[in-house]
């Protein structure tokens, strides 16, 4: 097994750290616009909270992202991220929000939501950072309350 050293360890945390913020972006994004849309009482409420639970962990992790970035000796390459991190975890979401009933679009978001859990838990696991591992635990409960929310709208709807 290779072992890193301390400046690969800290690339590897930032590149982390660097999709956990973008996967929280996106989500906040989709969350913000499905809420304009949003009729249900209760469906909103729930797009609000999960628009806020991916603020609050933005506001944890975004300063985290310098600590760790200054902790490496080589400057990262943004422009080579980008074009690696171009997922669009909400893209099946958006089309059905706009084009199911209620149920199929909560089932699909409930689904995109799992994913979104299971990359959060897998970077918590990779990194080394303790504070990153930390706030990001932390998010993926709030994540998984709200998600687990949705699910039971989801059957109560059907």
């Amino acid at each position: 097994m290779k072992s890193f050293t301390r400046d690969e360890q800290a690339e590897s945390d930032v590149w982390l750290l660097h999709e956990a913020i973008d996967l929280c972006q996106e989500g906040q994004q989709f969350y913000v616009q499905a809420t304009l849309g949003a009729d249900d009482y209760n469906i909103k409420r729930i797009f609000i909270h999960m628009a806020d639970i991916r603020k609050c962990m933005l506001d944890r992790l975004t300063p985290l992202f310098s600590v760790v970035r200054s902790s490496q000796a080589r400057p990262i390459d943004s422009q080579t991220y980008h074009q690696q991190s171009s997922h669009r975890h909400y893209a099946k979401a958006e089309q059905v929000i706009q084009q199911q009933p209620l149920p199929q679009a909560i089932a699909v978001l409930v689904e995109t939501e799992q994913q979104v859990l299971a990359h959060l838990k897998q970077t918590a696991r990779k990194t080394k950072n303790q504070r990153v591992a930390s706030q990001l635990a932390e998010g993926i409960a709030w994540l998984q309350m709200s998600c687990d929310t949705m699910k039971n709208l989801s059957v109560a709807h059907t």
